[in-house]
């Protein structure tokens, strides 16, 4: 069974995804069963699975709320629906995701074993209220880097990537960046990959393509780098190397993913 923090993570991640399909809908109604669906699970989700394993730790308040917004997304799943009102309670649900998160952390004694600078607090304070899951990622994959008892660093490594990737959704999501003047697929793709969602959001900043550079070819730099660690089998026979060769390319996978979100939510 998964503790609180892992369980609330899994649904932070799917509600996140429900979030993003309901904010890319340019419907009056909900009316597809599908996305109906996926609210619906979302919500049983919640009720079923992370509520049990939250009790008891001094979140009452927050489940309340949560209760009463999870419970009305579920009512609004059962038949047609105003967009409008599913975005509503999606809004109320982003605003107490920190809060809980905090006093989950609170509780469980989950503390990086690395310092967090005044850069690092202010980069995970802006994405707890742009994308929350983005910030546990974040988080999460500081907190292993700190782990001297890791012996795979592909998780960080994803983690990262993650936290790069659904802020990109955030602010450049697939409609608005395919419909943008000038795009085309890059060779092999079937949508915007990373690197052109960056020119988009700097783009519309009114930058220059030259400006705008550097973060996209540390985008896909990034892209790069964690693909070529996660494609690797090493010999058991030299794995003490390859464990501090993989630390070392995550943190500078990091050092990429932290000057490109500074970059593009102008810190």
């Amino acid at each position: 069974m998964s503790g609180p923090a892992d369980e609330w993570r899994t649904l932070i991640n799917d509600f996140s995804r429900f979030g993003r399909h309901i904010d890319q809908a340019n419907t009056v109604n909900i009316n597809a069963k599908g996305l109906r669906t996926e609210g619906r699970d979302v919500a049983q989700q919640y009720f079923r699975q992370t509520r049990p394993i939250l009790q008891g730790l001094g979140l009452d308040e927050q489940l309340d709320a949560l209760d009463e917004s999870f419970q009305s997304l579920l009512v609004l799943s059962e038949s047609s629906n105003a967009a409008a009102s599913y975005r509503k309670y999606i809004k109320r649900i982003r605003k107490l995701m920190p809060k809980v998160t905090g006093r989950i952390e609170l509780t469980q004694s989950v503390k990086p074993a690395v310092d967090t600078t005044v850069d690092d607090r202010r980069l995970i304070e802006t994405l707890e209220s742009l994308v929350p899951s983005a910030a546990l990622s974040y988080q999460q994959a500081t907190i292993d880097l700190a782990d001297d008892r890791r012996i795979s660093f592909r998780g960080p490594a994803l983690e990262l990537r993650e936290t790069l990737r659904e802020t990109l959704d955030h602010l450049a999501p697939d409609d608005a960046v395919t419909s943008a003047e000038g795009y085309a697929h890059e060779k092999g793709r079937t949508g915007p990959t990373m690197r052109q969602k960056v020119r988009f959001i700097l783009k519309a900043r009114g930058q220059s393509k030259s400006s705008s550079g550097v973060p996209e070819q540390s985008t896909a730099t990034v892209d790069e780098m964690i693909g070529t660690l996660t494609r690797s089998i090493y010999d058991r026979s030299s794995i003490a190397t390859h464990v501090a060769l993989d630390r070392k390319t995550v943190v500078q996978i990091r050092r990429y993913v932290v000057a490109i979100l500074h970059h593009i939510l102008e810190l």
